[in-house]
Protein backbone atom coordinates (compact mmCIF):
# COMPACT_ATOMS: atom_id res chain seq x y z
CA UNK A 1 0.00 0.00 0.00
CA UNK A 2 2.85 2.35 0.86
CA UNK A 3 4.37 1.69 -2.58
CA UNK A 4 1.03 2.26 -4.32
CA UNK A 5 0.57 5.71 -2.69
CA UNK A 6 4.11 6.81 -3.55
CA UNK A 7 3.89 5.50 -7.10
CA UNK A 8 0.51 7.15 -7.68
CA UNK A 9 1.87 10.48 -6.48
CA UNK A 10 4.96 10.19 -8.68
CA UNK A 11 2.91 9.12 -11.69
CA UNK A 12 0.54 12.06 -11.24
CA UNK A 13 3.50 14.45 -10.94
CA UNK A 14 5.03 13.02 -14.11
CA UNK A 15 1.79 13.39 -16.07
CA UNK A 16 1.11 16.89 -14.77
CA UNK A 17 4.67 18.00 -15.46
CA UNK A 18 4.70 16.43 -18.91
CA UNK A 19 8.04 14.73 -18.49
CA UNK A 20 10.62 13.05 -16.33
CA UNK A 21 10.46 13.66 -12.62
CA UNK A 22 13.58 14.21 -10.58
CA UNK A 23 13.93 13.28 -6.96
CA UNK A 24 16.23 15.26 -4.72
CA UNK A 25 18.56 13.45 -2.37
CA UNK A 26 16.60 11.84 0.41
CA UNK A 27 17.96 12.44 3.88
CA UNK A 28 16.96 10.79 7.11
CA UNK A 29 15.57 7.70 5.38
CA UNK A 30 13.63 5.62 7.90
CA UNK A 31 14.83 2.12 8.68
CA UNK A 32 11.72 0.63 7.06
CA UNK A 33 12.32 2.37 3.71
CA UNK A 34 11.60 0.36 0.59
CA UNK A 35 13.29 0.46 -2.81
CA UNK A 36 11.64 1.33 -6.13
CA UNK A 37 13.02 1.90 -9.62
CA UNK A 38 12.37 4.20 -12.53
CA UNK A 39 11.42 2.49 -15.79
CA UNK A 40 11.43 4.08 -19.24
CA UNK A 41 9.18 2.69 -21.97
CA UNK A 42 11.14 1.48 -25.02
CA UNK A 43 10.54 -0.58 -28.17
CA UNK A 44 7.06 0.95 -28.59
CA UNK A 45 6.43 2.79 -31.86
CA UNK A 46 5.21 6.39 -31.91
CA UNK A 47 1.43 6.58 -31.96
CA UNK A 48 1.16 3.32 -30.07
CA UNK A 49 1.26 2.49 -26.35
CA UNK A 50 2.38 -0.16 -23.87
CA UNK A 51 -0.34 -2.10 -22.06
CA UNK A 52 -0.28 -2.38 -18.27
CA UNK A 53 -2.07 -5.60 -17.30
CA UNK A 54 -3.80 -6.76 -14.13
CA UNK A 55 -1.40 -9.70 -13.69
CA UNK A 56 1.95 -10.98 -15.01
CA UNK A 57 2.10 -13.50 -17.83
CA UNK A 58 -0.84 -15.68 -18.81
CA UNK A 59 -3.65 -17.01 -16.60
CA UNK A 60 -4.05 -20.73 -15.90
CA UNK A 61 -6.85 -20.85 -18.51
CA UNK A 62 -4.39 -19.70 -21.20
CA UNK A 63 -5.81 -16.18 -21.55
CA UNK A 64 -3.99 -12.91 -20.98
CA UNK A 65 -4.75 -10.68 -18.03
CA UNK A 66 -7.01 -7.69 -18.65
CA UNK A 67 -5.41 -4.37 -19.72
CA UNK A 68 -6.02 -1.88 -16.90
CA UNK A 69 -3.80 1.06 -17.96
CA UNK A 70 -1.26 2.16 -20.58
CA UNK A 71 2.14 3.86 -20.89
CA UNK A 72 3.25 6.00 -23.83
CA UNK A 73 6.51 5.56 -25.84
CA UNK A 74 9.46 7.14 -24.02
CA UNK A 75 7.44 7.73 -20.86
CA UNK A 76 9.12 7.27 -17.48
CA UNK A 77 7.24 5.59 -14.64
CA UNK A 78 8.06 3.89 -11.35
CA UNK A 79 7.82 0.29 -10.27
CA UNK A 80 9.19 -2.32 -7.97
CA UNK A 81 12.85 -3.14 -8.61
CA UNK A 82 12.54 -6.86 -8.16
CA UNK A 83 10.90 -8.93 -10.85
CA UNK A 84 7.26 -9.96 -10.52
CA UNK A 85 8.13 -13.01 -12.64
CA UNK A 86 11.04 -13.74 -14.95
CA UNK A 87 9.74 -11.51 -17.76
CA UNK A 88 7.24 -9.15 -16.11
CA UNK A 89 7.72 -5.98 -14.04
CA UNK A 90 5.29 -4.32 -11.65
CA UNK A 91 4.80 -0.70 -12.80
CA UNK A 92 2.40 2.21 -12.46
CA UNK A 93 0.35 3.23 -15.52
CA UNK A 94 -0.81 6.69 -16.64
CA UNK A 95 -3.92 6.58 -14.46
CA UNK A 96 -1.92 5.61 -11.37
CA UNK A 97 -2.97 1.96 -11.42
CA UNK A 98 -0.40 -0.64 -10.46
CA UNK A 99 -0.08 -3.46 -12.96
CA UNK A 100 2.42 -5.46 -15.00
CA UNK A 101 4.26 -4.91 -18.29
CA UNK A 102 6.75 -7.11 -20.13
CA UNK A 103 10.43 -6.35 -19.49
CA UNK A 104 11.17 -6.15 -23.25
CA UNK A 105 9.36 -2.80 -23.29
CA UNK A 106 10.94 -1.36 -20.13
CA UNK A 107 14.42 0.01 -19.53
CA UNK A 108 15.25 -0.13 -15.82
CA UNK A 109 16.71 3.10 -14.46
CA UNK A 110 17.86 4.39 -11.10
CA UNK A 111 16.76 2.93 -7.79
CA UNK A 112 15.46 5.12 -4.99
CA UNK A 113 14.31 4.59 -1.44
CA UNK A 114 11.04 5.86 -0.04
Amino acid sequence: MKFQRLASTLAAATIAGGGLIVLSAITATPASAETACFYKVRNVSAGSYLNVRRGPGIKANGKRYKVIDVLMPGQTTVGKCRRATENWRSVIGNSGLQGFSHKYYLNKGQKFRY
